[in-house]
């Protein structure tokens, strides 16, 4: 069925894609610290990212409203290739910048596979076809950050690198031969601008609702995100030389091992609220804004990689470790009582059925 030839290929693409972000995100602390950087410094590297896909997620959705997706993906994937090339040869500070930079701003592939989902999926089978988003990050999350610590102890930023970049490659070749344009010729958002800005998202019954949810929930994630490498050579490396490729790292702490188990369960089980936020947002977008809405509700999540791992790093500088961690404790908990309301809006809306026709 093609459907589902198709929903399988953007699960692989989702996949290389997020384990190529996974096997980078954990690595930026450790070089960032070897290159000079301080705690504050390394949040601003992780955000640096983010900051980027605020600015261009909306317009890659836009984009993909009204040429197609297709296009959209291979230009991001060939952004995210050069990026990663260019951290693979960076020897200092200013460049792992520039590398994280130029993956910024040409991604766009979370929102505009999730935008593909939308266009091959009916109302009633959202959720699942988001879910496969959400299992691609799952995967991600587990395997990236595994492989970058054996690359890192092999082979440096080099052997990080140019692996990453590798997985771009193939996303490209996947993207190239088996991914059929899904955005219909004929829909409206191919001959008229799709959104007139962002913040009209805000106003979408639900909508606005979950762009709040996942930006707290980000935050709070992106505070552990930002500083955890950098927690871990304080806390538990302090006591003598630090040998500072990712591997090591990890091989260093194996003692504590379980802290690290930990985080990754909880960061699974935050990915899975976010993959179901955003089945709810493309049940409640208009099928023909649903790059825009996507690439906004993607922006969200942007902010909150930006807010988190600047605030996770300038709370870890003046407050302490561990003041990170209490905060995005204080965050989730607000994000549940959000939920909450979330769930009545929800039913009162009737969970999308005015999309189903």
């Amino acid at each position: 069925m093609a459907r589902e030839a198709s929903l399988r290929v953007v699960f692989g693409i989702a996949v290389l894609d997020l384990i190529g972000f996974g096997i980078l995100i954990p690595q930026l602390g450790v070089y960032g610290v070897r290159f000079g950087a301080s705690p504050f410094a390394v949040g601003l590297l992780v955000a640096v990212y983010s900051l980027m896909q605020l600015v261009a997620a909306p317009i890659m959705g836009r984009l993909s409203d009204r040429f197609g997706r297709r296009p959209v993906l291979l230009i991001s994937q060939v952004g995210s290739l050069v990026g990663y090339v260019l951290f693979a040869f960076a020897h200092t500070l200013p460049l792992l910048f520039l590398s994280r930079v130029i993956d910024g701003v040409s991604g766009g592939n979370v929102s505009t596979a999730q935008a593909v989902v939308a266009d091959i999926t009916k109302p009633h089978e959202r959720a699942r076809g988001m879910g496969i988003i959400g299992a691609a990050f799952g995967l991600g999350f587990v395997l990236g950050p595994a492989l970058g610590g054996v690359l890192g102890a092999w082979g440096g930023n080099l052997a990080i690198g140019l692996f990453a970049a590798g997985l771009s490659a193939l996303n490209l070749i996947n993207t190239w031969f088996f991914l059929p344009e899904t955005r219909r010729a004929d829909s409206p958002s191919a001959t008229t601008r799709s959104m007139r800005g962002a913040a009209a998202v805000l106003t979408l019954p639900v909508v606005g609702r979950c762009v709040v949810l996942v930006l707290l929930y980000t935050v709070a994630f992106a505070q552990m995100e930002g500083t955890f490498s950098v927690y871990l050579l304080t806390r538990f490396l302090s006591s003598g030389p630090v040998p500072l490729e990712g591997g090591w790292l990890v091989h260093a702490v194996h003692p504590d091992a379980a802290v690290l188990k930990e985080a990754s369960l909880r960061s699974g089980a935050l990915f899975a609220v976010v993959g179901v936020l955003s089945a709810l947002v493309s049940l409640h977008a208009p099928m023909e804004r649903q790059g825009a809405v996507l690439g906004a509700y993607q922006a969200s999540g942007s902010l909150g990689r930006i807010i988190g791992p600047a605030l996770g790093g300038l709370l870890f500088t003046r407050l302490g470790p561990t003041a990170p961690y209490g905060t995005g404790a204080v965050l989730v908990a607000l994000g549940g009582l959000l939920a909450l309301s979330l769930v009545t809006q929800v039913r009162m809306s009737g969970a999308g059925a005015e999309q189903s026709s």
